[in-house]
């Protein structure tokens, strides 16, 4: 995948100086963490870089090999997509580590964080498409995570019953006002449990790494008002002009 046809020099921005939204999460850097914008994606629109990015600054500085065996790719192929992030700024030499037959790669920022709300960035025909590809990425990296932990289900066994991972969906009905409270009510949750990228382990002896996946979405799989397919489905009932079916 490549970004979208017109990108270039005169569109692109700096990773760093993008304006937070109102309502950004407080423990956000921009000092440490990097907010993307579509104009700032450029190099990093592909799957094999936004995968290489996300280890470094999830597991800590690696060679290309290191990563290649990774991601199931070979140190040629890593190598070259490493040079384009570092061209892109995302990523530098870690020259504690370098020496003269390898070359250790780090992230330049502790976590990346993508928005469509920067006021510096205002969007546009051309960041719609951008943004629709990086997120497509992302998107698809949070379903192999949970393709694999079904994959999982044979090797763990009876465990699965005193485990407590999961999935679920609730159908909510809220504002979009409703809404923006419900997702920081969320991140002030999350706070609680959040760990630094890379950071080592902790004294609980139980304690494992966890992801928590959130999503917020429009339920238009049957818009407010529709006719039931079935005479005893439920009609949607009449609500604020404001109003959206969630899950």
């Amino acid at each position: 995948m490549t970004i979208a046809h017109g990108a270039g020099p005169e569109r692109d921005l700096p990773i760093e100086g993008a304006s937070l939204p109102e309502g950004w999460p407080h423990w956000f850097d921009p000092a440490r963490d990097a907010l993307l914008t579509p104009r700032r994606l450029r190099g990093l629109v592909h799957p094999i870089r936004l995968r290489l990015l996300t280890l470094l600054q999830d597991e800590g500085p690696a060679t290309a090999s290191q990563l290649g065996r990774r991601i199931g790719q070979s140190s040629g192929v890593t190598s070259y997509h490493l040079r384009i992030l570092a061209d892109r700024g995302f990523i530098d030499d870690d020259s504690d580590r370098g020496n003269g037959r390898d070359r250790w790669w780090r992230s330049r920022y502790r976590t990346t964080a993508f928005t469509l709300r920067s006021p510096d960035d205002p969007l546009d025909a051309e960041g719609v498409e951008v943004a629709e590809q990086y997120v497509r990425m992302v998107v698809d990296n949070h379903y192999a995570r949970m393709v694999g932990y079904v994959d999982s289900f044979i090797a763990r066994g009876e465990q699965l019953a005193s485990l407590p991972w999961g999935f679920g969906d609730m159908q909510i009905r809220l504002t979009l006002d409703e809404a923006r409270a419900l997702s920081a009510d969320v991140n002030r949750l999350l706070e609680r449990y959040r760990r630094e990228p890379s950071a080592p382990a902790d004294e609980r002896t139980d304690a494992v790494d966890a992801i928590f996946m959130f999503q917020l979405l429009p339920d238009e799989a049957r818009p407010v008002g529709s006719v039931p397919s079935d005479e005893n489905d439920e009609v949607n009932p009449p609500t604020d002009a404001d109003g959206v079916n969630a899950r």
